[in-house]
């Protein structure tokens, strides 16, 4: 009786979710992608419903849509309020919702579902996700001295094009500096080393190539309106197109990686072609995949920010140099840059890697947003814009604008679990019972490992205004203002 009761209290005050997917579904779903992609663009297509609807929660199409795709009807929830349902893994299931309700072939990944794809529930995810979690953890003392091998190689190169050209583009070296960094801490061997199955200098390519289709559906390549939706956003691009890039990859960690996929499968039980291929989908696309994107673009936020936040970074960062690291950049050291860290969070903030989560309810569910509660049905795929969610006015004060310093202090450091970008709270721990991102630590300290070698070196530096092709944001250097002692 008293059950009963709490659940007729419960129901009261329930408010029904605004939004719908049209009419006729199909029609619906391209007219919605056609929005999204290009007569409204991204950003206005959820702030135009957010208006319309009045709610910061609702139903709608994501892309991608038919004819090549199924609809992907999708409550959306934009603010923080009730984002965190996303990843509460008790209420939902992370089953092969990535990208809604589209999943690439398998085949992209030679035939296995990579423990992104894997909801907690499941045996392989928590061996998987042990393994990879050990994996950073084991090679710690190499992170930063790997990042300041690879930014030795890549500042001059900059320098020079800078002389040379008048700018300098940021994006191809913070690719090489990514994959160099990653390839040579984890496996020990440098990609562009002589040998039958080097990768050169041709590693980001190869990562991006094979990337590229698992994501074209629901991202824009700037190409002319007609021919981006004919051949990207119609139908899946098979895996055939980029089978020679993978291969490259797998052979690549195949011969070179044996050392880990034995410890994969001695330590954890994973079969051997199980633990190769998501040895390269961890590399290739949680890490590698994330650190090319927020590179440049965190770059330029900084490069943006003003001779007076330079300053003070650069002093920041040679005193905690010369006091922790006694002379040496360490991980000790960077923790006690608090400014280079709230610059880092403040930049995931404003443009996270990954902009979408996806979740399916696992049962009846109750969403508390900042104004309201709504009844989610079991079965309902919930997703969440992450760019959207981490500029709630209610939560962030002034969201639109990059604070460098909104992260310091007491009250500073509270706000950093609203800063959601990697399928989790920020200040949470990824751990194999969760669906947080097994490199969601590494990449905001290899973020910070990169600035802090930038101001080691420099005492700041300016870009250009980025230039933005699809969901490419590309970045150059209008100078570089070497230190008078560069100590990198």
């Amino acid at each position: 009786m008293v059950l009963e009761k709490e659940k007729e209290e419960e129901k009261k005050g329930l408010k029904e979710i605004p939004g719908g997917y049209g009419w006729w579904p199909w029609w619906s779903a391209i007219r919605d992608r056609l929005d999204f992609f290009w007569f409204q663009g991204e950003t206005q297509f959820w702030v135009s419903r957010m208006e319309k609807y009045k709610s910061t929660i609702f139903r709608c199409n994501v892309p991608p849509s038919p004819p090549g795709f199924p609809t992907n009807p999708v409550v959306m929830l934009l603010d923080l309020k009730s984002f965190p349902i996303l990843f509460d893994v008790s209420k939902v299931e992370k089953k092969n919702v990535l990208l809604a309700n589209y999943m690439p072939s398998l085949k992209f990944y030679g035939g296995i579902r990579p423990c992104i794809y894997l909801d907690p529930s499941e045996d392989r995810h928590e061996r998987i996700k042990s393994f990879v979690i050990d994996l950073i953890k084991l090679n710690a003392s190499k992170w930063v001295p790997e990042m300041e091998a690879a930014c030795a190689e890549a500042f001059p190169v900059w320098e020079e094009d800078l002389k040379k050209k008048g700018r300098a583009q940021v994006n191809h070296e913070t690719g090489q500096i990514a994959c160099n960094v990653l390839i040579k801490t984890i496996l020990g061997r440098d990609p562009r080393a002589e040998g039958e199955y080097s990768l050169k200098t041709h590693g980001p390519f190869l990562f991006q190539a094979w990337l590229a289709p698992q994501l074209s559906p629901i991202a824009s390549a700037g190409l002319p309106h007609l021919l981006e939706e004919l051949l990207i956003h119609t139908f899946p691009i098979p895996y055939f197109f980029v089978s020679i890039f993978y291969k490259k990859l797998e052979k690549f960690f195949e011969t070179y990686g044996q050392e880990v996929i034995d410890m994969a499968q001695i330590k954890y039980g994973l079969d051997r072609h199980d633990a190769l291929h998501n040895i390269l989908f961890f590399m290739g696309f949680n890490a590698f995949g994330g650190l090319n994107l927020f590179f440049p673009p965190m770059i330029g936020y900084v490069g943006g920010a003003g001779q007076k936040l330079h300053k003070d970074l650069a002093e920041e960062v040679r005193e905690a140099v010369r006091i922790e690291g006694k002379g040496k950049l360490t991980a000790n050291a960077l923790n006690k840059m608090e400014l280079l860290k709230s610059v880092v969070y403040e930049c995931l903030r404003m443009y996270p890697p990954v902009p979408y989560q996806y979740a399916v309810a696992k049962e009846d569910l109750i969403i508390e947003t900042h104004d309201g509660r709504y009844k989610v049905k079991k079965g309902e795929i919930l997703g969440g814009c992450q760019p959207m969610a981490t500029r709630d006015p209610k939560v962030f004060k002034d969201p639109d604008n990059f604070l460098a310093s909104r992260f310091v202090g007491e009250d500073g450091r509270k706000l950093l679990r609203h800063v959601v970008w990697g399928n989790g709270p920020g200040d949470a721990e990824t751990s194999t019972k969760n669906k947080q991102c097994a490199a969601a630590n590494l990449v905001p300290f290899l973020s910070q490992t990169l600035l802090a070698c930038m101001f080691l070196r420099y005492d700041s530096f300016t870009t250009f205004k980025p230039t933005i092709r699809g969901n490419q944001i590309t970045v150059h250097f209008s100078s570089l203002n070497k230190a008078a002692f560069p100590l990198i």
